[in-house]
């Protein structure tokens, strides 16, 4: 079907409810929304190539946060943000009297609501592993041991199921959900690629095998699908 303002406008409202049923919690309203764009569709006698690259009119947000990453840390939000489909980078930011101390923060990228989830998800997934690493372990080293190898396993998760997800998602009927979180990813690269980012020197981190592999062994049973009211990421320890 030409590509008329008619056919545009639909396409519009449909990617507007695809969006509405991606990652909605409340079942009723992402059935609905679902069920109603799949019947415009049908309606009007268009397929999923009719919504086309929507990448461009994808309203793509920073939402720039206060928390000093530790490697553990950013590996977290790493899975957090490919669970969600947001980005981060690292900005540098300065302290002190007379501002010569140079901190770094993440600066999230992606649709408000997706931003606010990947926040959400990551600060729960932070608390929970730092909780666990204090419960088990006494000394720091340890600890921190414990946090990588918990992070590194979530992050290995988080990539799994997604690529299973796409898998299922190219077999079955949702290509429609696909070709959305296809559009997200494009518009946060285009934005991510107007930027003009510095370096970011990452340091290292103690390591202890055991306490690395318990974190691991925990990193493979938490909840990725957790969420609760959204809370500030802290860094204490």
């Amino acid at each position: 079907m030409a590509d008329t303002p008619e056919t545009s406008t639909i396409s519009q409202k449909i990617r507007k409810l695809l969006a509405l049923a991606d990652g909605n919690r409340n079942e009723h309203e992402r059935d609905s929304a679902m069920k109603l764009a799949m019947e415009l569709l049908g309606k009007h006698n268009l397929d999923l190539s009719a919504i086309g690259d929507a990448s461009n009119d994808i309203g793509v947000s920073e939402i720039e946060a206060f928390l000093k990453l530790e490697p553990w840390i950013r590996a977290v939000l790493s899975a957090a943000c490919k669970l969600y489909y947001t980005q981060y980078y690292m900005r540098p930011v300065y302290r002190g009297y007379f501002r010569d101390r140079k901190e770094w923060h993440p600066t999230f990228v992606g649709t408000e609501e997706n931003i606010n989830v990947t926040m959400e998800v990551a600060g729960w997934l932070i608390g929970s592993i730092r909780a666990e690493s204090n419960y088990l372990f006494y000394e720091q080293y340890e600890r921190r041991s414990f946090r990588l190898g918990a992070a590194h396993k979530v992050l290995e998760r988080a990539c799994a199921l997604v690529d299973e997800e796409k898998r299922n998602c190219a077999k079955g009927s949702s290509n429609s959900l696909m070709i959305l979180r296809n559009d997200l990813e494009k518009a946060n690269q285009k934005h991510m690629e107007k930027q003009n980012f510095g370096t970011f020197q990452s340091r290292g981190s103690y390591y202890d095998g055991d306490a690395y592999d318990q974190g691991e062994s925990f990193g493979n049973t938490v909840n990725l699908g957790k969420s609760s009211k959204p809370k500030a990421i802290t860094m204490n320890s």
